[in-house]
């Protein structure tokens, strides 16, 4: 999130329910960061790319070429056949 973009319009006469208004964020938070001095940064989180491999990833290829094959197939059916015959241990909202 870019907090610079608050001050411009603010400092050119923009209201804060406006600028909340159109960048869809709450009017406390624009108000936070327009009133701060020095400009205040958010805080980064670090970053979970790569921490863990989710379990249905080496599935996919499978899954998608059932979907190819048969495009009504319900998500309940192929965590039925995932879990049945190829030992799929994941949830079935993972699937879907």
């Amino acid at each position: 999130m870019d907090l610079r973009r608050f001050r411009g319009p603010h400092e050119a006469g923009m209201s804060i329910p406006a600028i909340s208004r159109e960048t869809g964020l709450n009017w406390r938070t624009v108000k936070k960061y327009v009133q701060e001095s020095p400009p205040v940064v958010p805080p980064k989180g670090t970053s979970r790319n790569g921490c863990h491999r989710q379990v249905i990833e080496r599935f996919k290829p499978m899954v998608d070429a059932w979907l190819r094959a048969e495009t009504t197939l319900k998500a309940s059916v192929i965590h039925e056949q995932l879990a049945d015959q190829h030992g799929f241990t994941g949830s079935y909202r993972r699937v879907k």
